[in-house]
């Protein structure tokens, strides 16, 4: 994979998708933008997007290009998810006036009623939320963030996300303050070598902090699990050897999402690599997978019914929940 994709056209944004996203239906987008300036060991996304400054003209044409060739569908879509493969908060990647011509244009979506934007924590910012707040007809806004883990090890020495606690933290307590969502990625396996008990175990740990962090500044949360994989092209795949990264069961990431939805949260899974890894370096690759669990986890995903999950539940569990 090469470093940057240099060769998309920057008045098309990149991804344009739809999703049963925990009862509503949303409407995916990942813009053409320059690239993420960090470089997190596990994630190759930054080679989809440019080395040079796309403008915001040409961020705007994007947005145009979506909204016009979706005009007869917008009324079907209840959530707006947005991002650039980086930090949508990001003004010198993603231009306030792009955000303000996007926020313009997703006012053709009459039944909206939640706008995610995907950032990293330290371009969360007062005055930014607020004027965004103050723009959008939706009447609830959610913040996306990939903390990843409640390791400080392994997030800011392993992952390299140079995500703090500390900044982390005094975010939560903002978005609580202004009455914004978090949604908060979650690894599942997120260090070499460790056993499918340990990411289990470290994934659950991490949703307990969360939800503890998000209840003592009365922040809503969502949880958005990433079962690891290794994608091509990251740095991670450049300097491990193979045998160091096993990706989870399908089994632990079931285990996760039972945790989860035992704790009262909103559990949604990336069931997917999104086209940066194939079956052998993700969980579908590893020994006992279950594609009838896969497909009760992507119906729980819609809906969040959890009768989808009762047929792979121990009796004991399916009866408390």
């Amino acid at each position: 994979m090469p470093e940057n994709n240099e060769t998309h056209d920057p008045n098309t944004p990149l991804y344009v998708g739809t999703r049963k996203f925990l009862g509503r239906r949303d409407l995916v987008l990942s813009f053409y933008t320059t690239k993420c300036q960090f470089q997190c060991t596990y994630c190759a996304l930054p080679s989809r997007s440019a080395s040079f400054e796309v403008t915001a003209e040409q961020i705007n044409n994007q947005i145009d290009h979506v909204f016009d060739s979706r005009a007869g569908e917008l009324d079907g879509f209840r959530q707006l998810c947005f991002g650039n493969e980086g930090s949508a908060l990001d003004p010198r990647r993603f231009h306030r006036e792009s955000v303000d011509h996007l926020l313009h244009r997703a006012r053709e979506m009459e039944n909206l009623e939640v706008l995610s934007i995907e950032t990293r924590p330290e371009y969360v910012k007062r005055d930014y939320l607020e004027h965004i707040a103050r723009t959008t007809h939706a009447p609830r806004i959610d913040v996306t963030v990939g903390f990843e883990t409640q390791d400080d090890f392994i997030r800011q020495t392993v992952l390299k996300k140079k995500i703090s606690r500390r900044v982390m933290e005094d975010r939560v307590a903002l978005l609580g303050e202004l009455g914004i969502r978090l949604t908060s990625y979650v690894l599942i396996k997120p260090a070499p070598r460790m056993t499918d008990e340990h990411g289990v175990r470290e994934a659950v740990a991490t949703m307990e902090y969360l939800k503890e962090l998000c209840d003592r500044h009365g922040t809503e949360l969502v949880i958005y699990l990433t079962p690891t994989y290794v994608a091509e092209g990251s740095y991670l795949q450049q300097t491990t050897q193979p045998g160091d990264w096993t990706p989870p069961t399908i089994q632990g990431i079931f285990d996760v999402v039972v945790a989860g939805h035992s704790m009262g949260l909103p559990v949604y899974t990336g069931l997917w690599s999104e086209e940066l890894a194939d079956e052998s370096t993700d969980f579908r690759g590893r020994e006992g997978y279950d594609p009838e669990l896969r497909k009760a986890m992507v119906r729980f995903n819609r809906d969040h019914d959890f009768s989808h999950l009762l047929p792979f539940t121990p009796a004991q569990l399916a009866l408390a929940g």
